[in-house]
């Protein structure tokens, strides 16, 4: 299952070089989520789920002024400690093996831009001084 975490660039930095991080609740595909969201098809999930996370990485920046960012995991079910109406929280650490892609979110939250796993290191000099 991907999950979708809201993230500051700090804790991007701080997942990259311990490997593993505590973590809140990924905005994923849970059973009551496509249950109530029966119309749309998985790409459509995806994407309302990947917007969901991108409000709430707004909320988490010091700066509106400056981007959000979005982890997207692949999660197993046996890390999974709890579905809710649309997030899991996991048992233990996330892994960094298990991010699979970022996302940066554009200030006005209209707009995502997709990072692959090996090119998150390359951008996260210039993340991390807002540019």
């Amino acid at each position: 299952m991907r999950g979708y975490l809201p993230v500051t660039v700090d804790e991007i930095a701080s997942f990259l070089a311990n490997q593993s991080m505590e973590c809140g609740p990924l905005y994923a595909p849970t059973i009551k989520f496509l249950t109530a969201n029966s119309e749309m098809d998985e790409e459509e999930g995806e994407y309302l789920l990947s917007m969901l996370a991108a409000d709430e990485a707004l909320e988490m920046r010091e700066d509106s002024d400056r981007l959000g960012f979005i982890l997207a995991l692949e999660v197993t079910d046996q890390e999974i400690s709890e579905h809710g109406e649309n997030f899991v929280l996991l048992k233990e650490a996330a892994k960094w093996v298990s991010v699979q892609c970022a996302f940066s979110v554009s200030p006005d939250g209209e707009e995502l831009t997709w990072f692959a796993t090996q090119e998150i290191s390359l951008a996260l000099d210039q993340w991390l001084k807002g540019i």
